[in-house]
């Protein structure tokens, strides 16, 4: 049976680092490896986010279990993250799973989870391995440079000679000229005339009407939400930021295959796969039922965006639905009978 992979944002998250954790494994725990091929051009990922049709394995020395005991996961970095988002709209990703030794051996289907953030979106991200071996590294503690020894310092208790002339061919000091008083009256009148004048403006002020305010969202249109979604959004704005602000507007599920249908006929192929793959993830059991069909040979209707049957990504969102609703009987004869 194939194992279920799932790429999962940490928690908190952080941007080019994501779990991946592994279900339905029967292998050791210890010493694996294992490889990312894409379904476009069968090339393998390799070592610094490079693709070649070598197959090309990323070591891990364990693998731990997660706090509910059903899977055994690990932590990758920018390595294998960047590469899986930066992903054309239809690529697909197959994970083969090994033992070192070449002992038990198995594959599944491996897809970015909800929320993951390539390295780019926080900067200098530092990856958690060196080359393909997925382990933290100990840092080294600094080395600090020892001081040279400093020559001792002598105190001399000469005094120094001073130069009689010079002291006594400096001037004399001669005090500056006394201030002359003046009198505090016009000081007096200038300041009665400045709190007149204070007074004055702060009357006026608060009698005359009160400017309209400048409203905040004054530069948001109104019904800004309502327009996140449409076919004129998808065909003006860049491809993240409508799903982004679309995703944000939340709508419904009926409404949202609405929008994925828009998306495909108007071959915005990879708006299409980013909607049906957050909602899906997040739990939306419709979404996650037509995202399984547009892949499942008993239903697929060949188009651009989904030109042909793959029964182990089928099979991965009909699992992801029994994940939700394990009575869900549907989709528990499907995942069946992809599985054959």
């Amino acid at each position: 049976m194939p194992i279920r992979v799932d790429l999962l944002a940490l928690e908190p998250n952080v941007p080019g680092q994501a779990r991946l954790t592994v279900k339905k494994w029967q292998g050791s725990e210890e010493q694996l490896e294992f490889s990312i091929q894409r379904n476009q051009d069968g090339f393998y990922l390799q070592d610094h986010k490079a693709w070649s049709n070598n197959p090309f394995w990323f070591k891990v020395s364990r693998f731990n279990l997660t706090a509910n005991g059903e899977a055994l996961e690990t932590q990758v970095g920018p390595s294998v993250i960047d590469p899986l988002l930066e992903g054309s709209a239809n690529s697909q990703f197959q994970i083969e799973l090994r033992e070192q030794s070449l002992g038990h051996t198995d594959k599944g289907v491996v897809r970015p989870g909800v929320g993951l953030l390539p390295s780019t979106a926080g900067g200098q991200t530092r990856s958690t391995y060196g080359g393909a071996e997925l382990t933290a590294p100990s840092e080294p503690a600094p080395e600090v440079p020892e001081i040279p020894d400093l020559p001792e310092l002598t105190l001399s208790t000469i005094e120094p000679e001073v130069e009689l002339e010079s002291v006594l061919t400096e001037p004399a000091y001669t005090p500056p000229p006394a201030p002359v008083k003046k009198s505090n009256k016009g000081l007096i009148g200038l300041l009665i005339v400045v709190l007149l004048l204070a007074a004055g403006a702060g009357f006026w002020f608060y009698k005359r009407p009160p400017a309209p305010a400048v409203a905040a969202t004054a530069a948001v249109p109104a019904g800004a939400d309502a327009q996140a979604c449409t076919l004129d959004s998808m065909n003006s704005l860049p491809e993240l930021t409508f799903v982004q602000t679309c995703i944000k507007a939340a709508p419904d599920s009926a409404k949202l295959l609405e929008i994925i249908n828009q998306a495909k006929a108007g071959k915005h192929c990879g708006v299409a796969q980013r909607l049906y793959a957050n909602r899906a993830q997040a739990g939306d059991a419709l979404i996650a039922n037509a995202y399984a069909r547009e892949y499942d040979p008993k239903y697929l209707k060949a188009s651009e965006c989904f030109p042909a049957a793959d029964n182990a990504t089928a099979a991965y969102w009909y699992e992801t639905i029994l994940t939700q609703d394990p009575n869900n009987a549907e989709a528990k004869q499907r995942f069946e009978e992809l599985q054959k």
